[in-house]
């Protein structure tokens, strides 16, 4: 197959990180060929928390809006409660609005989105939609990747479809085929982390819970009983519901999970024996804290949980991936259109994978500490005293419980996790989510541009940013000196935006660069007469060239 016939980009996997990184690619006017061996979007809702750092992305893929009309009420994100049945009082809650007033500041203005729950398959078919639009990607569904054979200049990729297999041949893949997938242990990549922590059955269900749940909307409801322990999630906020409970596959099978069966334990978790449930569908899962020992092997990339898999304690596993798209589909749009070396490809692993295992830190730490709040291996134990015919014991149990839960708050508000993460190193006094940090993203404050009110992350898209003071003219001026083949915007505060320069710490005279994926890669404060030579070096390094003086002799050069 010649180059002329070759796609620039195949990703193996349709989910959400699938999809998102055609996307990025699509943006940068990169074709790619999505490859998913299910027949379409899965309607079995697994992932739910869209936390506000994948809305600021979904807000730049244009999908924000249709996602938060999919998403919950914002009341039902407010509540995390426990109670031995739905029907029953609460053991305890946590009330996110119950927060100090610093507290509930520091979320409301640090982004212009805000955390949600919205059902993995609708997040899916959103992000379908948009390509759809997009017109950039063919997505196959029906179609496995069977092998992928990097032989240096390309990739040789068969798939399988209808029984029938097919040749292809791509620049790069990228392996997004799940915690299931088989590409990356076919590419001898393997995982390293804890042993499985434990599996899960996910019933799938559609019932009306409005009678429990309009007086008092949660999140997540945790049933604390002896006969169907689990947590209810509301998958919409109307009908749309899964019950997850533990599974242990030493005793039971999926099979012994039969309809009938399903609806008897949602009926004894809600606390209704007659209530109406209509079953759509049970899955597993286990509960796994992994990350691959390397996220790339020549031409072939992994994304998603491909390359991580968390506990869902903390809700990062889809949107650690949703980031992975961001980062990786502008970086291989930067290669194959020739303004990065490949070596910049190298960058997206020492971007990622220090945020997954990070993740996953925070994932098990937050399950671990979940046991003395009844979820885990002792939750038999604790239901069993709260029924306890001896009211003392029940009651020492419920006092008790009442007392550990709200010492969980943080797993569910972690703004930090949400948005802090930075690429490289940082001061440890730096607040990379209200002030500019280099590897962190763009902080978030409404200005005005064009006559409208946007977030300064509205200004940024597939291209680099630089953001002038209001007397750093200069750097505007000589940014289109500076770039080359690289695309690049300019904005100078006072001429084109309204914007308080000290938020961004570049001072009146000096300015900031943004990488396509909204993460600071230089700034100064003061005013360079050497303005498009500092702008060529800044743009270089963060393209990953080794040399950020194109006109500076490399070592090579001056030691032969």
């Amino acid at each position: 197959m010649s180059a002329a016939e070759r796609t620039p980009v195949l990703i193996a996997g349709a989910g959400p990180v699938g999809l998102a990184t055609a996307y990025v690619l699509g943006q940068h006017g990169i074709s790619s060929i999505v490859c998913e061996r299910f027949g379409g979007v899965n309607p079995h809702p697994r992932a739910h928390v869209v936390n506000t750092r994948s809305m600021e992305l979904l807000r730049a893929w244009g999908i924000a809006d249709s996602v938060t009309s999919d998403a919950v009420a914002p009341e039902w994100m407010l509540n995390i409660v426990w109670k031995q049945t739905l029907a029953d009082r609460a053991l305890g809650r946590i009330n996110l609005a119950d927060l100090d007033r610093e507290r509930i500041l520091r979320r409301a203005n640090a982004s212009p989105e805000m955390i949600t729950s919205c059902a993995q398959d609708r997040v899916q078919q959103r992000l379908l939609d948009a390509l759809g639009a997009q017109g950039m990607a063919t997505v196959r569904f029906d179609t496995r990747v069977v092998r992928v054979t990097d032989i240096g200049e390309r990739v040789d990729v068969v798939v399988e479809s209808g029984g029938a297999r097919e040749a292809l041949s791509a620049h790069y893949v990228v392996a997004a085929d799940g915690a299931a997938g088989t590409l990356r242990a076919d590419l001898g990549i393997d995982m390293a982390g804890l042993p499985e922590l434990g599996q899960q059955v996910n019933i799938y269900f559609h019932a009306d819970l409005s009678p429990w749940t309009e007086p008092d909307p949660a999140l997540l409801i945790w049933m604390i009983n002896a006969e169907s322990p689990g947590v209810l999630i509301g998958m919409d906020g109307k009908h749309r519901w899964t019950l997850n409970r533990p599974f242990d596959p030493a005793r039971e099978s999926l099979s012994d999970y039969t309809p009938q069966r399903c609806i008897d334990l949602v009926r004894i978790a809600v606390g209704s024996p007659d209530l109406a449930v209509d079953i759509r569908s049970v899955g597993t899962w286990s509960m796994a804290a992994r990350t691959a020992g390397s996220y790339r092997k020549g031409r072939v990339l992994l994304a998603g949980d491909s390359a991580h898999q968390f506990p869902p304690t903390g809700g990062l596993g889809m949107n650690t991936g949703l980031a992975d798209a961001d980062n990786l589909g502008w970086k291989l749009a930067a290669v194959l259109d020739g303004w990065a070396p490949e070596s910049l490809l190298d960058s997206y692993e020492a971007d990622r994978r220090t945020v997954a295992l990070r993740n996953s830190e925070r994932s098990v730490g937050n399950a671990l500490k979940m046991v003395d709040a009844g979820i885990g291996p002792l939750t038999v134990d604790i239901a069993q005293r709260l029924d306890s015919a001896d009211p003392a014991i029940a009651g020492l149990e419920r006092d008790r419980l009442a007392a550990a839960i709200p010492r969980h708050r943080e797993h569910f508000d972690d703004l930090d996790q949400e948005l802090g993460y930075v690429y490289g190193p940082v001061e440890a006094s730096a607040d990379p989510i209200t002030t500019a940090v280099v590897g962190g993203r763009l902080p978030h404050a409404w200005t005005r541009h064009e006559g409208v009110t946007v977030s300064t992350l509205d200004l940024l898209g597939p291209w680099f940013t630089v953001i002038a003071g209001p007397n750093g003219s200069s750097w505007a001026t000589a940014l289109s000196e500076a770039i080359g083949e690289i695309p690049c915007r300019a904005f100078v505060i006072g001429h084109d935006v309204d914007l308080d320069a000290g938020r961004l710490g570049i001072g009146a005279a000096g300015a900031i660069l943004i990488r396509p994926d909204g993460h600071i890669a230089w700034f100064t404060d003061r005013h360079s007469d050497t303005a498009a030579a500092d702008l060529a070096a800044a743009l270089r390094t963060a393209c990953g060239f080794t040399n950020p003086f194109p006109d500076a002799p490399t070592l090579e050069e001056v030691i032969p």
